[in-house]
């Protein structure tokens, strides 16, 4: 695909409406007539936003991969678990690190047809990587504590699955306390389709919380790969 000069100006108005008919209309039989109208309202908006960000994805660990075959999703579900929906009813963006398959750490976008977010992931995340970020954030409590508390700024919360009881009770920062009694763990913002989604504002958004959770992305590196 030639890159639009022009940049990422937003989604158009109606992928949305079409990523909804999808639930119906995604036979095997439709797939000549859906495929140029995914690769119009999906593919090509996404691909845009995805060479409009990786700038500052990069801007937060130059170390990120930002090959587009390896970072933005084709428009194909995988054949092996959706054999007859052969087209994908989302679409995502992945900035990962490239230092080991499990434990990868990176940054996202995620885009439905109601709802967008984006974030912090850590793809595969094992056990093991889970033991050394506590370790490391006991260590630097105060560092981690200021980090959450510009996450939670930016309107982002942690999820993922918890122990069922607090491990860490002397630990007082609340959000830290979280991260610590996470089993695995997410930095999520989501919000639903709005006009934002239809501007290049999306880009804005996303690159200004990428920017946002820099501090908190670098401490978790280091907990992970050392260095």
């Amino acid at each position: 695909m030639a890159i639009d000069a022009a940049g990422f100006t937003g989604f158009p108005q109606d992928f949305a409406d079409f990523l909804f008919s999808l639930q119906w209309s995604n036979t095997i039989d439709l797939l000549p007539e859906n495929r140029p109208v995914y690769r119009r309202l999906v593919t090509e908006p996404l691909t845009l936003l995805f060479h409009g960000l990786a700038p500052t994805a990069l801007s937060v660990s130059d170390t990120l991969v930002v090959k587009p075959s390896k970072c933005v999703s084709t428009m194909y579900s995988d054949m092996r678990f959706s054999k007859n929906t052969p087209l994908k009813g989302y679409m995502y963006i992945r900035f990962r690190e490239p230092f080991s398959e499990k434990d990868a750490l990176g940054l996202y976008f995620d885009m439905g047809c109601d709802y967008y977010s984006c974030g912090l992931r850590i793809y595969k995340q094992t056990g093991a990587g889970m033991e050394r970020i506590r370790a490391f954030a006991i260590a630097n409590q105060e560092a981690f504590a200021r980090e959450l508390a510009g996450m939670q700024a930016l309107g982002m919360a942690i999820k993922g699955d918890k122990f069922a009881r607090d491990r860490f009770p002397d630990i007082e920062n609340e959000a830290l306390k979280e991260l610590l009694n996470s089993r695995n763990f997410y930095i999520e913002r989501d919000r639903p389709i709005s006009d934002i989604v239809f501007s290049g504002e999306l880009q804005t958004e996303i690159a200004a919380a990428y920017t946002g959770l820099k501090g908190l992305y670098l401490l978790l590196k280091k907990a992970l790969y050392g260095g």
